[in-house]
C-alpha cells in the first residue's frame, strides 16, 4: 500500500478502472447497489480491487446497503490497522 492513502476521488477513480464501469457521477453516499446498480459479483469485485491495495476487509464490506464513501472509509481505517471488521 502506498504510504499516503487514496483521496475520495481517486478511489472511486481507482474502483472505476477495476470494476469497468461508470462511477464519475458517484458520491460518497452513492450506494453500491441501489444507485450504481453494482450487483453482487461486482460488489465483490470491488472488494477485491480494494483488497488489492494491500488491505483486508471482511466479506460484509461490500453489502448492497454499503456506501462508496463507506467503503472508503473502510479502506482508510483498514490501512491504518492493516484489516477492517
Amino acid at each position: 500500500m502506498n504510504d499516503q492513502p487514496m483521496s475520495f476521488g481517486a478511489f472511486r477513480d481507482y474502483l472505476t478502472e477495476q470494476l469497468e464501469v461508470d462511477l464519475s457521477g458517484a458520491g460518497p453516499g452513492s450506494r453500491l447497489n441501489d444507485d450504481l446498480e453494482l450487483d453482487s459479483i461486482q460488489r465483490l469485485e470491488a472488494l477485491v480491487a480494494v483488497e488489492e491495495l494491500g488491505v483486508r476487509l471482511a466479506d460484509e464490506s461490500a453489502g448492497p446497503e454499503q456506501t462508496l464513501g463507506g467503503l472508503h472509509e473502510l479502506y482508510l481505517r483498514a490501512g491504518d490497522t492493516g484489516s477492517a471488521a
